[in-house]
């Protein structure tokens, strides 16, 4: 979903609310002209404008959904991902739906885990997300990122535990990618034929060629330094017009070619 659509949404959002909420009529115009600036895409007036609102009386319901969309303002047209945490932590703050508890703990992971690589306040919120009964309909994806989070935090054991766990959920719709991370955590720790046999595993049952391809690269990359060189050249050579960055392959394949001319002399 594009960034202008997401926006576009929030507005209708924030627009159904202004029906619901018996507003100050002056507070309910600026409501409707931020949502028109969004609109425009002139972002930082739309900005300026939800800030200003929020120093007036706002219904706590309202005022939760300005803070949502501020969040994602500052997150996905500024990367201001500071800001939008601030944002997000407020709405989970003063919210008393736990729908939009979650949806403001779901940001706030997600910007540790991808953009600020915090993954020890990853793995204490995705922890949180995981626990919750009925499993939440993101549950799935929410487990392997607290595996990944283990996985770059260099928490072994966790990790192994968490994609072993996704593996043997037959509801899971990750378990496959739970092979490819059990095989880089392998490959991380340098037991490189267990990474091999992860990796193979995983190609039997993946079909994102994008996916298949940089498997298939690591996979060489493992076998070259283990030395079997030879099944290292075949699979980076065959990756040839598939891999997006040919110039590698091509080092890749002459250091090898050189290699075993020289264990022939």
């Amino acid at each position: 979903m594009t960034k202008k659509i997401l926006s576009y949404l929030n507005s209708i959002l924030l627009l159904f609310l202004l029906v619901a909420c018996n507003l100050n009529p002056r507070i309910e115009h600026e409501l409707i002209l931020a949502q028109e600036l969004i609109k425009s895409q002139k972002y930082s007036d739309a900005i300026f404008l939800l800030e200003k609102i929020l120093k007036g009386t706002v219904p706590t319901a309202l005022k939760g959904k300005v803070y949502y969309q501020l969040g994602e303002l500052y997150s996905l047209h500024f990367r201001d991902y500071q800001t939008s945490l601030k944002y997000y932590e407020k709405l989970r703050q003063i919210s008393e739906d736990p729908k939009w508890q979650i949806k403001a703990e779901e940001k706030k992971a997600e910007i540790n885990f991808l953009f600020f690589r915090n993954y020890n306040e990853s793995i204490t919120i995705y922890k949180k997300l995981v626990s919750f009964t009925p499993r939440l309909e993101n549950y799935s994806a929410f487990l392997l990122r607290l595996g990944q989070s283990y996985l770059y935090n260099k928490n072994f054991e966790q990790a192994e535990a968490i994609f072993k766990r996704i593996g043997e959920d037959q509801d899971s719709r990750t378990a496959g990618k739970s092979l490819y991370y059990l095989g880089l955590m392998s490959f991380i720790k340098k037991e490189y034929l267990v990474a091999i046999d992860f990796w193979k595993e995983y190609l039997k049952v993946e079909t994102n060629k994008e996916s298949i391809v940089q498997t298939k690269f690591l996979i060489a990359n493992a076998y070259e330094t283990i030395e079997e060189l030879k099944k290292a050249y075949n699979l980076y050579y065959s990756l040839m017009g598939e891999y997006p960055n040919t110039e590698v392959l091509k080092q890749r394949l002459t250091s090898i070619y050189n290699r075993r001319i020289a264990r022939k002399r």
